[in-house]
């Protein structure tokens, strides 16, 4: 392997072979000029996208890639799979990716490296991240997903790599593994060009022009193709792509090390491939590859990478080697697994990879735009991909997917969501990769991003503040100077403080600042039956009245709450939470 800022030919991990297998599929295919969908990016997550229209019949699709598939960030991924996630949608996008990952590997014809039953242990040295893994052992199998809590001893046992010193246990998940990244996304852009679907690769986009009736025309150093609908699947270029359409996402792109090691002879006696290992301990994670180790680092002295710009040369390509940033955090990985200080380092892997402000992925309808979608900041792109794309797709050609899809809607940031502060919380969230947040927990980077004018007043009162969309808001105020909160699943401090605000608001009175929420104002000699049209309660009609009513999608679920007030003959009001700012705007403007 080559590394740098060039081109880099690199073999495939998990046994594969990438430059050979593409050349197998040399899909240059004709230029077209119309479609339904364009997709732009030819990564895990475009090649998904695709995958997943035809499974839902738009057929009538087209991936456009400005260099060979897999040229960004997926050929260099970590490339492993599992099954863990904050919420049950994320567990259950992940069981999806794991499903039909082992299906496709399967294949007769077209089989790919996918070890997907060696397992993965999640460590824990605090009784506070044993809760934490008790709680999602309990919420994923809800979603049909089976996680064991084990002990450190058992953790030794199942990875006899592992030293036990200071460790309490871990997470088990039976079904963790590997796949090769090359070969998923052929196999995955074969079945969808099997299907009817096309792959023009060396494409380059070159603009993207919108029409008055919201279609598109993609422009390309090939020519034009106009489309009804397009998706931004553009990995780290995906604010290039967001320039061409007028905005801007909140992705920022951190540079990100692993290590290939020599073979390791406890490995090679062991009869069975080793677990994952993810250590908040000392932020590092490993798995088999070959008979050595993949041990890559979340290092605290971590390096954001292209904000001031991407070399559009940049293409299959890598970071300078920087081994000296992760020096500390190896040093926690060979304490933790001291096997790896017997072998040498034959491969430094050193590429970006896409974070979002709450490190969750942006999946869905692109703020402000109509026909617009984006899949992008999917940080952890391989393991999550399958799902991403099969919900994604299910939103483009249904209006909506299987499951509750807020925790990565795109609107969930609003105009707060700059590049400065997306930067620092990448960072944040990169240096605590496998710290999961504990309820009622903010973390500090970027804020405060919205106050008010009472804000300081607040503070000076001595208020402890959670964060709603950026908004700095009053969770309650501390009884001393030196309160502090133990963040944790248990009741703590806390509880007795607002329990008695809250005796305090049922025997008094009491006064809160309630920020942030949405007042749109909805003017015009038809609002009143364009509210009635969406909104399942009656309308208020006389002025000065005041409603509460809840908008339904197509299938009559529930879309957005709001209250509705009408203030004059010519006025109405329409009041939403803080959080569904963009969500509101889009969902009234569609309609």
């Amino acid at each position: 392997m080559q590394s740098g800022t060039g081109k880099t030919q690199f073999g495939g991990l998990s046994g594969g072979g990438f430059w050979e297998f593409i050349g197998v599929m040399d899909w240059e295919g004709d230029m077209v000029s119309s479609a339904k969908v364009v997709v732009i990016g030819g990564g895990i997550a475009g090649c998904s996208t695709l995958y997943h229209l035809t499974q839902e019949g738009m057929t009538d699709a087209v991936l456009i890639e400005r260099d060979e598939l897999t040229s960004g960030t997926t050929w260099h991924s970590a490339a492993q799979v599992t099954n863990f996630g904050m919420n049950q949608t994320m567990v259950g996008l992940k069981s999806h990716s794991i499903a039909l990952y082992k299906e496709l590997s399967e294949d007769a014809d077209y089989p790919i490296n996918y070890h997907h039953a060696d397992g993965g242990i999640r460590l824990a040295n605090t009784e506070a991240q044993m809760d934490g893994y008790r709680h999602f052992a309990s919420m994923a199998r809800g979603m049909g997903v089976e996680f064991e809590v084990i002990d450190a001893a058992e953790c030794a046992r199942r990875h006899p790599l592992l030293v036990t010193d200071g460790l309490l246990g871990g997470l088990w998940d039976a079904l963790d593994g590997d796949i090769d990244p090359a070969q998923l996304c052929q196999v995955l852009a074969r079945r969808a060009r099997k299907a009817g679907a096309t792959v023009l690769r060396h494409r380059p986009v070159t603009g993207l022009t919108q029409r008055k009736d919201h279609s598109w025309i993609v422009h390309t150093e090939a020519g034009d193709i106009d489309a009804e609908i397009v998706v931004n699947a553009g990995g780290y270029r995906c604010n290039e792509i967001g320039a061409m359409m007028g905005v801007s996402l909140p992705v920022a792109s951190m540079e990100h090390q692993y290590f290939l090691t020599e073979p390791i002879k406890a490995i090679e006696d062991a009869g069975h491939r080793m677990p994952l290992i993810r250590c908040p301990i000392s932020d590092y994670y490993s798995r088999q590859e070959k008979n050595g180790l993949l041990i890559g680092f979340y290092e605290q002295g971590c390096k954001t990478w292209g904000l001031d710009g991407i070399d559009p040369n940049f293409t299959n390509a890598l970071s300078p080697d920087d081994p000296e940033r992760v020096i500390e955090t190896f040093e926690g990985a060979m304490a933790r697994m001291p096997a790896i200080g017997e072998v040498g380092i034959h491969t430094i892997v050193n590429g970006p990879i896409t974070y979002t402000i709450d490190g969750a992925p942006l999946v869905g309808p692109i703020p402000g735009k109509r026909n617009a979608f984006c899949i992008t900041g999917l940080r952890a792109g391989l393991g999550e991909g399958g799902g991403h794309g099969w919900l994604l797709a299910q939103m483009i050609a249904h209006g909506e997917a299987v499951y509750d899809t807020w925790c990565i809607d795109p609107r969930r940031f609003t105009a707060h969501a700059n590049v400065e502060l997306t930067a620092l919380k990448a960072i944040e969230d990169y240096q605590n990769e496998f710290r999961f947040h504990f309820p009622h927990e903010h973390r500090p980077a970027g804020r405060p991003a919205k106050t008010t004018p009472l804000t300081p007043v607040m503070a000076a009162e001595g208020a402890e503040f959670a964060v709603v969309n950026g908004w700095e808001r009053v969770d309650y105020i501390r009884p001393s100077a030196d309160f502090q909160e133990t963040h944790g699943f248990w009741f703590n401090e806390a509880f007795d403080v607002v329990a008695s605000e809250v005796a305090a608001v049922q025997n008094a009175v009491g006064l809160a600042e309630i920020n942030g929420f949405n007042r749109f104002e909805i003017t015009g000699a038809n609002r009143q039956s364009f509210l009635d049209r969406m909104i399942c309660a009656r309308v208020p009609a006389n002025p000065g009245k005041v409603g509460l009513g809840y908008l339904l999608n197509h299938h009559g679920m529930v879309k957005a709450e709001a209250t509705v007030a009408h203030v004059d003959e010519t006025r109405t009001w329409y009041g939403s939470a803080a959080a569904s700012e963009f969500h509101d705007m889009d969902w009234r403007v569609q309609h």
